[in-house]
């Protein structure tokens, strides 16, 4: 361990060092950064501009929009001015620092709320969401960009780039708060204001570091009275505070979220499952959970378990909503459905036969079994006619035979299955088309619909239907909705069905819908014969 003496050494050689590398002129950064976080009609104009683009870019969920909107935003004047008053102790530079971004922050509101108020988008997107809780990233991300502008202010390189850095982390939630007060949700609304007086007093407290590594203080500044210096250490306090507080609920968030973690993957391994989706959500002191699990057979007291395993862990209410997906064979089942009505027939058609044996020397075999399926498929599921001499058969299903389109398409497969005559053509019964179903925010075909997307493509072919019409659904999201119609049109073309029109409903359509087919509706998309003029 350094003694005493030692360490006095070691800092006067870090006080030279500084001296000799970390030389600049100090007078002239304060003039600039007091000029730069200065309030001026430029800066007003240049929020709103920023805080819209931010603001229509997380609407649309893009990206590449809300990045645009970084690029103008004029945050990191003021608040560098309001870091590097904290260091230099200079109370009227803290004054108007803390002026222009209280004004900017309101245009910034105004402006935001305004844009959601008028636009037809009101559904929260996932770039919304994820400005809705700080985490340890987020808090990273405010602190090294504080650092980063503080360096390129005091330096005078590169403060252009840096300071989109630095709006990244403030403007988008800034927008995110203006959205939640213009749906009225303080949830979101709430937890994107936390994120955003999180990152503001990380970049500041960073600046201030910064300023202060590179010598500056109160010497850098006009004297201040001794009220005026006991404010603003005690402003330099009361911002460490919260963001002390922050720091603290990440840290205990980032433990809970771990625990979570740990838990459902290992309760999952335990029954042969794996956890595919995780979302923890928190009402006041309540953990809300929602998994997805893949595991070979239903445990319905598994969600329970959880549950009291995470509260003992925890020690906090736990609602788990655990969604289990099985993951059996399907094939293997639909062989299993298939054999089963096969034996049924064949039990049917050997008591047909006994029956039948007194005119055998008239008749062959071949045509015993015809007849004896062609009684049974007429008495319990539909038309059944031999063709072709006897190469080929159809089977045309009735209503009341129950077979949905999916479970016909599985018996003509299992019938056809090798090279036995004669080869079967099903006919499924007329029935409206299944709905294809879509994942949260998805337009992206799973397996469990392109196999839907299959059996309609099938089905429209033993009817001879030439053409049809596709229509997405999703809640009044005319973009989302338009890509599930379109990956489900592009579906049906290279199962070689004429798509003559693709289109995305409405709200008032997708309200319609859900009423008449529930909640899942909203995340579907509908096929249906195409309408013909007179």
């Amino acid at each position: 361990m350094p003694t005493l003496p030692n360490l006095h050494v070691r800092w006067r050689w870090l006080r030279r060092w500084r001296a000799r590398h970390l030389n600049v002129d100090r007078h002239a950064v304060v003039d600039h950064v007091c000029e730069a976080g200065a309030m001026a009609p430029r800066y007003v104009f240049m929020t709103v501009m920023s805080c819209g683009i931010a603001t229509l870019g997380l609407l649309q969920g893009s990206a590449a929009v809300i990045i645009g909107a970084m690029l103008i935003s004029p945050l990191m004047g003021p608040i560098v001015s309001m870091g590097m008053s904290l260091a230099t102790f200079d109370f009227r530079a803290l004054r108007s620092a803390l002026k222009a971004i209280a004004i900017g922050v309101a245009v910034s509101l105004l402006t935001a709320t305004v844009i959601v108020m008028a636009s037809p988008l009101r559904e929260p997107t996932a770039e919304i969401l994820a400005r809705t809780e700080p985490t340890l990233f987020d808090l990273l991300v405010a602190v090294f960009s504080g650092l980063a502008g503080a360096y390129a202010t005091i330096t005078r390189k590169g403060e252009t780039i840096v300071g989109v850095a630095i709006a990244t982390a403030l403007m988008p939630p800034l927008a995110v708060v203006g959205f939640g007060v213009a749906v009225g949700s303080g949830t979101i609304a709430g937890g994107a204001a936390f994120l955003f007086m999180t990152n503001l007093l990380a970049i500041a407290l960073s600046v201030t570091i910064m300023a202060r590594w590179y010598g500056f203080g109160a010497t850098d500044s006009p004297k201040q009275t001794a009220w005026q210096a006991t404010l603003i250490v005690g402003t330099f306090v009361l911002l460490s505070i919260p963001l002390g507080l922050a720091l603290r609920n990440i840290a205990a968030r980032g433990v809970v979220d771990r625990t979570v973690r740990t838990t459902l993957d290992e309760a999952a391994r335990d029954v042969g499952g794996r956890i595919t989706t995780l979302r923890v959500d928190r009402d006041k002191r309540t953990l809300l959970i929602d998994a997805v699990m893949m595991t070979p057979a239903y445990r319905p007291q598994l969600a329970d378990q959880i549950e009291r395993t995470l509260e003992a862990a925890t020690g906090q209410p736990v609602v788990v909503e655990l969604r289990e997906v099985v993951t059996a064979d399907v094939d293997a089942q639909a062989r299993e459905q298939a054999s089963a009505s096969l034996a049924q027939l064949r039990d049917s058609v050997q008591r047909l036969q006994s029956a039948a044996r007194v005119d055998q020397e008239a008749r062959t075999a071949s045509e015993r079994a015809l007849d004896a399926l062609r009684e049974q498929a007429l008495g319990h599921f539909g038309r059944f006619e031999v063709l072709q001499g006897g190469g080929e058969a159809s089977w045309q299903l009735r209503p009341e035979a129950g077979l949905d389109l999916r479970a016909a398409h599985r018996l003509e497969t299992a019938l056809r299955d090798g090279n036995r005559r004669p080869q079967v053509r099903v006919v499924p019964a007329l029935q409206p088309l299944p709905l294809i179903g879509f994942g949260d925010d998805s337009a992206s075909l799973d397996a469990d619909a392109s196999a839907t997307v299959r059996d309609i493509a099938w089905a429209l072919e033993r009817w001879q239907l030439a053409s049809v019409e596709v229509t997405g659904y999703a809640g009044g999201d005319d973009a989302l909705a338009s890509a599930r119609a379109e990956a489900v049109a592009a579906a049906l073309r290279e199962a070689g069905v004429m798509v003559t029109a693709v289109d995305a409903a409405d709200r008032e359509q997708a309200r319609e819908m859900v009423a008449r087919e529930g909640r899942g509706a909203i995340r579907a998309a509908r096929v249906q014969a195409a309408s013909t003029g007179d």
